[in-house]
């Protein structure tokens, strides 16, 4: 790699990010996703468990000066009988709420519940699309909440590539946001990914290449951008999708601050660091205090797939013989 050191721009500073893996029920059965992320095996906790989890969060927050970011997938959150009650117990109290949707919730549910999300991030899947105009319809909400950022992951199926990337080029010419050609990996909603699924050259510099349309709205930043600290003494900001694309995430033998700028949420409400699921579980939402580490954690994993992986600040070591040195930063 060509730089030392990764930290988040913006606002990520004032906040505790909670990535949450909440339901895996899901109304589309893709086949590039693990079945944990639709079949609805896994029972969601309940919503006294999960309420009194998130008054815990704040709580830890509080302690350390930080406000609260959840961002929230599944599964399909929206699908949730009480997940906008969940909404209404944490938008009041100044934490915020992304999620990650299909966006096939109707159009009464957006609109009533956009005000009190900081974020949505809506993902296009070619195989499980049953109408693209109300898609569309969707994302032009939440293009008009002046306090929701608005991302589209494209979700890039080589053998439909074509269909994929019309979508894209149509979404652009209707609606304001960022938008991404995501590649797929295998492995993706398990417990490791392995590689990426095969695409022609040409198929990798449209993905490079293909962004949506820039817009200002004036709200926070949590996460999703980084300062990338060059070796020449340039620092540059990237998205995480950028760093994804460009194959700049492979952190081993760096320090990595997951665990201790935020945390994951598995479907069952086991904690860990961070999606790698690496050194194990750090607790569960049912344990009566949150406690968690201090230290950062040494990576072993060769694809920093997950963007909220990415986000946690990273710190290249030097190696002198056998002993590993943090880079002066």
């Amino acid at each position: 790699m060509d730089f030392f050191k990764l930290s988040n721009a913006g606002n990520a500073k004032e906040y505790f990010g909670v990535n949450w893996a909440l339901t895996t029920k899901c109304n589309y059965r893709c086949s590039y996703c693990h079945p944990d992320l639709y079949n609805g095996k896994i029972k969601t906790a309940e919503f006294e468990v999960i309420s009194n989890f998130v008054d815990k969060v704040f709580e830890y927050c509080d302690k350390k000066g930080l406000k609260p970011f959840f961002e929230y997938a599944g599964g399909e959150v929206t699908y949730l009988k009480w997940f906008g009650d969940l909404l209404s117990l944490i938008s009041p109290r100044g934490g915020l709420v992304s999620i990650i949707s299909n966006a096939s919730s109707s159009l009464d549910w957006w609109n009533k519940h956009v005000h009190n999300l900081h974020g949505v991030y809506l993902s296009f899947h070619v195989e499980g699309i049953k109408d693209i105009e109300h898609f569309i319809q969707v994302a032009e909400i939440i293009e008009k909440s002046p306090t929701t950022h608005l991302h589209v992951n494209v979700m890039m199926l080589p053998e439909r590539f074509a269909e994929c990337f019309a979508f894209a080029e149509k979404l652009r010419s209707r609606v304001e946001c960022t938008i991404a050609l995501q590649p797929l990996y295998y492995g993706f909603g398990g417990a490791g990914i392995t590689g990426k699924y095969p695409y022609t050259t040409e198929q990798e510099e449209i993905m490079k290449s293909f962004r949506g349309r820039s817009y200002q709205k004036d709200i926070p930043e949590p996460r999703g951008s980084m300062m990338v600290s060059m070796d020449n003494g340039e620092v540059l900001k990237k998205s995480t999708f950028d760093l994804l694309i460009e194959e700049k995430t492979n952190f081993v033998g760096w320090d990595c601050n997951a665990g201790i700028e935020n945390i994951v949420v598995t479907f069952q409400g086991d904690i860990y660091r961070a999606w790698c699921m690496q050194d194990g579980p750090i607790g569960t939402i049912f344990d009566a205090q949150l406690e968690l580490p201090a230290s950062p954690m040494l990576c072993r994993t060769k694809i920093c797939q997950c963007g909220a992986d990415i986000c946690s600040t990273k710190v290249k070591r030097k190696v002198r013989g056998n002993i590993p040195q943090l880079v002066a930063v």
